[in-house]
C-alpha cells in the first residue's frame, strides 16, 4: 500500500445529473482505490450555470437543486465519504439504471447510501442551497465551467475528460497515465472532438 503522504490529491467537479460526470467519476473512483490519488469533491451545478444566479435554487436548479443540498448536507455530516457514497448511490439510479430523478428517487438514493432521512434534513436547512451556490461562484472564480472537471498539483483546473464509458483494469491505468500528465500542466488549453458519436454508457469499441 502506498504511504498516504506522498499520495497526491485531485480535485473532481461534478454534478449528479451529468452522465459525462458520472462515467468519469467511476474511472476517478477505481483508481483512487489502487491509492493513485485522494479524491476532494465540489460540487457544479450545471443548471444554475445555465440559468444564472437571478433566481433562487429551487428555481434554477429545479431537477437537481434537491439532490445537491442533500449532497452538501452529506458532506457536512460525514466529509467526503458521505457525500460520494450519496453520489454514487444517486448515479446508480439515475444513469446506470436509467431512472428519472424524482423526490422518491432522491430519498432512495440516501436511504441506499445509509443516510435515511437525508432529504428530509436537507429541506429543512436554507443554508444548504447558498453552500451549494456559493460552491457555484467559487468554482467560476477558478474558471470552472462545466464538469467534469479535475485539478491536480497547482495547475489551473481543466474540463474533461469526456469519456463515454469509464474504462477498467489495465485500460484505466493507461487513460491516468495520459491524462494525468495532460492536466498537471498549465500550458494545455483544450482538445476536443466533436459531434459526440457515443453516448455515455457506450461500449468504446466502434460500431
Amino acid at each position: 500500500m502506498s504511504d498516504p503522504a506522498t499520495i497526491p490529491t485531485l480535485v473532481v467537479w461534478t454534478d449528479p445529473g451529468c452522465p459525462w460526470a458520472w462515467e468519469t467519476s467511476r474511472w476517478l473512483r477505481d483508481l483512487r482505490d489502487r491509492d493513485m490519488f485522494t479524491i476532494e469533491w465540489h460540487l457544479f451545478s450545471l443548471e444554475i450555470n445555465t440559468a444564472g444566479l437571478q433566481m433562487p435554487i429551487h428555481e434554477a436548479a429545479d431537477r437537481y437543486g434537491e439532490a445537491l443540498t442533500a449532497m452538501a448536507l452529506a458532506r457536512r455530516e460525514g466529509g467526503d465519504p458521505a457525500l460520494e457514497a450519496y453520489y454514487v448511490a444517486l448515479g446508480t439510479i439515475v444513469h446506470d439504471e436509467a431512472e428519472p430523478i424524482s423526490p422518491d428517487v432522491a430519498i432512495r438514493a440516501a436511504e441506499a447510501a445509509g443516510m435515511p432521512g437525508l432529504l428530509d434534513r436537507a429541506r429543512t436547512d436554507p443554508s444548504l442551497a447558498e453552500a451549494v451556490v456559493q460552491e457555484y461562484r467559487d468554482a467560476r472564480e477558478l474558471d470552472v465551467f462545466g464538469v467534469p472537471t479535475l485539478r491536480l498539483g497547482d495547475a489551473p483546473p481543466i474540463y474533461g475528460p469526456i469519456i463515454p464509458e469509464a474504462p477498467s483494469g489495465a485500460e484505466a491505468l493507461e487513460w491516468w497515465q495520459h491524462i494525468s500528465w495532460l492536466i498537471g500542466r498549465d500550458d494545455v488549453y483544450e482538445l476536443k472532438r466533436w459531434p459526440r458519436g457515443r453516448r455515455p454508457g457506450s461500449s468504446f469499441t466502434s460500431p
